[in-house]
């Protein structure tokens, strides 16, 4: 009984949603062949559990800024209709500046700021060509300050409506095609995450597959190293009960 209610609780059921959101990126990107892999704490799940990470309420994707590109012009036409693209006005918790694939019905949460939301999502992350293994050079810098500018979910002043427009100019798309391609990537120009982490290239490909809550699943080619680079040398280790973190607190099964 008592694993019957595990398995019906309101986060595994979420989980559940979530790899049929990642089976879902996965068919998309097989039949228009765009390369992507499953980063992050996915990752870290597929090689230390197998699958979800066990307090695990979120999943990410990668993909090289040219294949993310063309995967943004197709996946909304190609998405099972339950499924959204997170746009201006379809959102959990108002419009990021890099791809997200939302379920919206069903789970109820509150934010890190205390607010309640609805639905579930998962991250499509752009990856750009850096310089180098290290800090960002001052040109990265400018763009990623100005790529990272929020789109503002009220356009009531002057300011808001700057950042509206530089938003929408979508600066990233301009800064890549004039990126120089190196033996270094990081996330996107455009997310707060840029610079976190250097991942050498041929760490990643040639892709291979991994499994994933007995689904496969594209994985970098060297998914040890990859995570080493993310978390360091003890990535395998379960850290204590304090250390894990989610991103939806009080999640329960919303009401309609």
């Amino acid at each position: 009984m008592a694993v019957d209610s595990e398995q019906n609780s309101p986060l595994k059921r979420a989980q559940h949603t979530m790899l049929e959101m990642l089976v879902a990126v996965d068919h998309i990107c097989k039949t228009e062949n765009i390369p992507y892999w499953i980063t992050d704490g996915t990752l870290l799940g597929s090689e230390r559990h197998k699958g979800f990470i066990p307090w695990d309420d979120d999943a990410d994707i990668g993909m090289l800024r040219k294949d993310y590109n063309r995967f943004k012009q197709v996946v909304e036409a190609k998405l099972p209709s339950k499924f959204k693209v997170e746009s201006e006005t379809v959102h959990t918790h108002g419009k990021h500046n890099w791809l997200k694939i939302l379920y919206l019905e069903d789970f109820d949460w509150v934010d890190w700021h205390g607010i309640q939301r609805r639905g579930i999502s998962i991250d499509i992350f752009p990856y750009d060509f850096v310089s180098g293994p290290n800090k960002p050079s001052v040109k990265e810098k400018i763009v990623h300050r100005i790529a990272s500018i929020k789109y503002p979910s009220e356009a009531n002043n002057i300011k808001n409506k700057l950042r509206r427009v530089i938003n929408k100019l979508q600066i990233q798309d301009m800064y890549s095609r004039v990126n120089t391609k190196s033996d270094y990537v990081t996330y996107g120009v455009e997310t707060p995450y840029f610079g976190c982490a250097y991942f050498n290239i041929h760490d990643i490909f040639p892709l291979k597959e991994g499994v994933f809550e007995n689904e496969w699943f594209k994985v970098p080619h060297q998914p040890s190293q990859y995570l080493r680079t993310l978390y360091g040398d003890d990535f395998m280790e379960i850290p204590e009960e304090s250390k894990r973190q989610s991103h939806m607190a009080d999640l329960t099964m919303g009401k309609e």
